[in-house]
This record gives C-alpha cells, sequence and structure tokens, in this order.
C-alpha cells in the first residue's frame, strides 16, 4: 500500500505546487497591472481581481504545501505505519493540502474577514468568500498536525527499532 499512498502524496503535491506557481502569474500580473510576458512582445493592461499582497500568499502556501505532501510521500517507507494510519496519513494530508488551496484563492479574491473566522473579525466582514476559504482550510487546521504527530511517532519508532 505504501507505493499507492506515496504516488497519491506526490501527484497532489505536484498539482498543488503547480496552483502555486500559476497564482504566482497572478501576483506578478497584479503587481504590474499588465500581462507581459517576454519575449513576446507588446503587453495587456488588466486587473487581477481581489488583492495583490493575498495573491503573494496564495503563491507561496501553494509551493509551500505542495512541497509537504510530496515530502510526506517521500519519506512515508520510513515510518512504520499500520496500513490503517498510513492511509490517516495520506488522505489528511490531502484534506489539508486541497483546503488551504481553497482558503488561498477565496482569501485572494478578496475574502472580508481574510477567510480566517465564520463572522466578522478586526480584518473585515464575513462574507461568502470568507466562509467557503474558512471552511475549506478548518478541517486540515487540524488534520493536518495530528496526521504528522501520527507520522512523526512511527517514524521515531522504526528508527528505534532499526538500533
Amino acid at each position: 500500500m505504501t507505493r499507492r499512498h506515496q504516488a497519491i502524496l506526490v501527484g497532489n503535491g505536484a498539482l498543488v505546487l503547480c496552483f502555486g506557481l500559476i497564482a504566482g502569474y497572478a501576483f506578478m500580473f497584479g503587481l504590474l497591472g499588465e500581462v507581459a510576458l517576454w519575449p513576446v512582445p507588446g503587453s495587456l493592461a488588466v486587473t487581477i481581481p481581489g488583492d495583490v499582497a493575498r495573491w503573494r500568499g496564495a503563491h507561496v502556501g501553494g509551493i509551500t504545501n505542495g512541497l509537504m505532501a510530496m515530502a510526506v510521500g517521500a519519506v512515508l517507507p520510513l515510518a512504520a505505519l499500520s496500513a490503517r494510519a498510513e492511509r490517516w496519513v495520506t488522505w489528511g494530508i490531502v484534506l489539508a493540502v486541497w483546503g488551504n488551496v481553497v482558503f488561498y484563492v477565496s482569501n485572494a479574491l478578496g475574502a472580508g474577514n481574510h477567510a480566517l473566522s465564520v463572522g466578522a473579525n478586526r480584518l473585515g466582514p464575513a462574507d461568502w468568500l470568507g466562509l467557503i476559504g474558512f471552511f475549506g482550510a478548518y478541517p486540515g487546521a487540524f488534520v493536518a498536525p495530528a496526521v504528522l504527530i501520527v507520522l512523526a511517532r512511527a517514524a521515531f519508532r522504526a528508527g528505534r527499532d532499526a538500533v
């Protein structure tokens, strides 16, 4: 089962990493106020929806979440996980990284409260983008640390048994 779960994690990680790279274009074009791709001549004036600083967060967050999923996939064989725990780690990370993508997009598009709470907060009012982003990321905010602790414990156990 490990090989299958590695492939699931690496595949999802690569897609989330790709999202982060594409979000980098939204960040860049938002800063420039135009689409300009050297050596293609000319440019096209654009207004990227949302907030440029939040697109930077989507760019960096997508890259780091994608790398996290790929890293967990790469190290999965080092941990002596039961089949059940391995499934939980795999799908917990997948849930977290895609939930974060939902959060990044809704936040970048201008969630009033930055998608950090259900209701209004000091950053702004609640709105539908904020709810989508919050509930997209909320489960993963609890699941990811839990599954990483399971992975760490199994890895330490495997390390002790290897001595």
